[in-house]
């Protein structure tokens, strides 16, 4: 997945241990063999393949129908702000980082009409895809190899686990003897915003940092709005936490593209459709000034924060203070 993946946990002895790492690492490499958009061999570029060969629907492993089923709820759920199909789009954007100009819109057209729900479905038979349709399902693989190593970390009779893909994080049980896991939430500096103990729980952050291009003196980022295929110009990070890391890590996603003020809808609806109590979905986005440098202050930054965050950024000094 292109990120580097720690464990962090509490067992009986070194050889559980051992078992427990072992166990999550095969479960990182099984999703992404399955999930990379990088390796052409893997599954879920090699059926969007096999799908546009035949035009028809093509049989996929229970790993990858669990990602598209996430993958198109999230989709509907956020009303399109997050979207799997989006990866023609991300291509043509990551080559302009080369080139240092926009893409020609002579490719941005067709690309276009790549995007959206209606050009793959998915039921038993297997998933069936438009010609040229390609899946970028990695605003959510992270999140869910996350859930499926904690997973594997509980059957092996390991509670109290951190598993951390370069930042995203599923927490189990608190340590022993701690109310929770402490935990930095991103910001826009390299200090974290604040820091929450927290267990058993997601916490996923997106953001564009350090992935982006300036173009004519517009600033774009790697992220994009797959509603007008558009990357964002604005320079933002946003943190969701959540039951799972797959909720959290698409809905982190989410949040960079429509902003704080269109998100809260957005949580009420995904908390309705999961059956979530009001407060198991938090999230903070904090997004800078056009005009602003860093290091970043509350002067030169928009925060839009849940309640948990809230309280966390005021009991705190943080790196935001002036």
């Amino acid at each position: 997945m292109g990120v580097p993946v720690r464990v962090i946990l509490y067992a009986a002895n070194e050889d559980q241990a051992l078992a427990v790492s072992n166990a999550v690492w095969k479960r990182f490499d099984e999703l992404n063999a399955t999930l990379s958009d990088y390796d052409p061999e893997s599954e879920i570029i090699q059926v969007c393949r096999k799908s546009a060969e035949s035009g028809g629907f093509v049989e996929v492993s229970p790993d990858l129908r669990l990602a598209l089923e996430e993958s198109r709820k999230f989709c509907e759920w956020t009303g399109g702000a997050f979207d799997a199909t989006v990866s023609p789009i991300v291509k043509l954007w990551r080559r302009s980082r080369y080139f240092h100009s926009r893409p020609p819109e002579s490719a941005l057209q067709p690309a276009k009409k790549l995007v959206g729900l209606d050009v793959w479905s998915l039921d038993a038979r297997g998933v069936k895809t438009e010609p040229n349709v390609r899946f970028d399902v990695g605003g959510i693989a992270k999140g869910i190899a996350l859930d499926e190593a904690l997973k594997a970390a509980q059957n092996l009779g390991v509670k109290s686990v951190l598993v951390d893909a370069s930042g995203d994080l599923r927490l189990g049980a608190a340590p022993p003897g701690k109310k929770g896991w402490k935990i930095g939430v991103a910001s826009l500096n390299s200090e974290p915003a604040c820091y929450c103990e927290l267990s058993d729980v997601g916490i996923c952050a997106s953001g564009d940092a350090n992935r982006y291009v300036e173009i004519d003196g517009v600033r774009y980022s790697h992220i994009i709005d797959p509603r007008t295929c558009e990357p964002l110009t604005r320079r933002c990070v946003a943190s969701v936490l959540a039951p799972t890391a797959t909720a959290a890590d698409a809905l982190a996603s989410a949040l960079c593209v429509v902003g704080g003020e269109e998100f809260p809808e957005i949580v009420d609806r995904v908390s309705r459709e999961l059956a979530l109590e009001k407060g198991a979905i938090e999230y903070l986005l904090l997004q800078a000034s056009d005009d602003a440098d860093p290091p970043y202050t509350l002067e030169t930054t928009s925060v839009f924060a849940s309640p948990l965050f809230q309280e966390a950024l005021i009991g705190q000094t943080s790196c935001l203070s002036r």
